[in-house]
């Protein structure tokens, strides 16, 4: 189904917001804006009582007291749900959702969604666009992501597919300075009121674009699936007057969180429940349940993410967090996003690598080894010579001088084989 769901936009429509479930889960997350801390807390409880039932059925599950309070749970980690995922899913004749994830590990989950959970997902998405005044139901939308529109050795255009009259999907593998003008034309001839991009993608078009003047412009950018630098909301309404949203997700789609200001996050509930559970001063390994895939119930899993909370907080403040109620700082890439020194120590504030750049697109570090690392920034119509020293300096402020660094200026960056191009990779085995 979901290849059928993907390649024709009514059958898109009509599944994602199907009319039996789209405008009660609409109500539902409109409700519980305005719900308070009893209320959420007895609505997860519900939810959660809903889950333990569903998961109760699984083998994955055996063996597990499932009421036992939900710290007291074992956390299921993505090794366990890959060598066992026909433990934790349903077989059933329903209709299904079958999906994996990315795979920046190179060896992606297999993953089957129920109906339910489809439709409050897209009804989450189009809650959170609301709020910047926008109805996704009806707009004209294009994708930046990391969808393969054609050999990435192929420079010559197009550079986009249609999909429909109201979607426009085109291949970050192949925007950089010398196609940008194949894109904008694209653009202005579709007139999109939304752009979903990966921030990446995003970050390359928006200085391309304000370097020429573009008279390109969205209502709103939707980010997701990489960590959106500080500044970038910014640039988006200087050149394209756009609002942005940031949207906190996951493949398992166990919990989710959105942000419309820098450094503001709220997680969105009762799409799921997400716990915060303490790695380090400030930093918390994001564990989330989900409410509405029956078919796949995941409880407690460890989504690898890291959420900042710096504020110092006591488990009621903590739960305020997890309900939507309060916010926190943000999600600071995976808890496997560190450079490993040949000594056994880590360096996790690898943002501030990045800090005060205003030369480079984007800019990536790699760990090639325990003694070597690289740099690679996409430059822009600033870049100089300082570019390169200044990102030296800040790389050299956290990490000893043992640690070698070369610096690659290339005119786009590097991509995984699903698209992405994350702040931080790691060649390390």
């Amino acid at each position: 189904m979901s290849a059928f769901v993907k390649a024709i936009p009514l059958a898109n429509h009509l599944i994602r917001r199907h009319p039996l479930y789209y405008g009660r889960f609409r109500r539902l997350l409109a409700e519980t804006e305005s719900a308070s801390l009893g209320e959420r807390q007895a609505l997860a409880a519900r939810l959660l009582e809903r889950s333990c039932a569903w998961a109760g059925a699984l083998p994955g599950y055996a063996g597990v007291d499932l009421q036992r309070p939900l710290p007291e749970q074992p956390i299921l980690v993505k090794d366990k749900l890959q060598d066992r995922a026909n433990d934790f899913q349903v077989n059933t004749w329903l209709p299904a959702a079958h999906a994996e994830t990315g795979g920046t590990t190179g060896i992606p989950l297999q993953l089957v969604r129920s109906i339910q959970s489809l439709v409050m997902e897209q009804a989450m998405i189009d809650h959170i666009a609301a709020k910047s005044g926008v109805d996704l139901r009806h707009c004209r939308v294009a994708v930046l992501r990391g969808d393969a529109i054609k050999d990435p050795n192929d420079n010559q255009p197009p550079f986009w597919r249609a999909f429909g009259r109201d979607r426009l999907v085109l291949s970050s593998n192949h925007l950089n300075a010398a196609n940008y003008r194949h894109f904008e034309q694209a653009l202005l001839d579709f007139r999109p009121d939304v752009l979903l991009a990966y921030p990446s993608s995003l970050e390359l078009l928006t200085d391309l674009a304000g370097e020429r003047r573009s008279t390109i412009r969205f209502k709103l950018v939707i980010t997701s699936s990489e960590n959106l630098r500080t500044g970038v909301r910014h640039r988006v309404r200087a050149v394209f007057d756009a609002t942005l949203v940031d949207y906190y997700g996951m493949a398992e789609r166990v919990c989710a969180a959105y942000s419309m200001e820098d450094g503001v996050y709220r997680f969105v509930f009762p799409y799921g429940y997400a716990e915060m559970v303490p790695a380090e001063a400030g930093r918390y390994r994001i564990v989330g349940t989900g409410f509405w895939n029956r078919l796949q119930p995941l409880r407690r899993y460890d989504t690898e993410d890291i959420a900042i909370l710096q504020e110092a907080t006591t488990p009621e403040q903590l739960e305020r967090v997890t309900l939507g109620i309060d916010a926190f700082t943000g999600i600071q890439g995976r808890s496997t996003d560190y450079l490993k020194l040949a000594d056994g120590s880590r360096i996790y504030t690898l943002d501030m690598v990045f800090h005060g750049l205003i030369g480079a697109a984007s800019v990536q570090l790699v760990q090639e080894s325990l003694e070597a690392a690289t740099l690679v920034i996409v430059p822009n119509a600033r870049f100089s010579d300082a570019t390169v020293e200044l990102v030296r300096q800040n790389f050299y402020a956290k990490a000893p001088r043992s640690m070698k660094l070369r610096v690659e200026v290339r005119d786009s960056p590097f991509r995984l084989a699903n698209g992405k191009a994350p702040g931080f990779l790691s060649n390390l085995k």
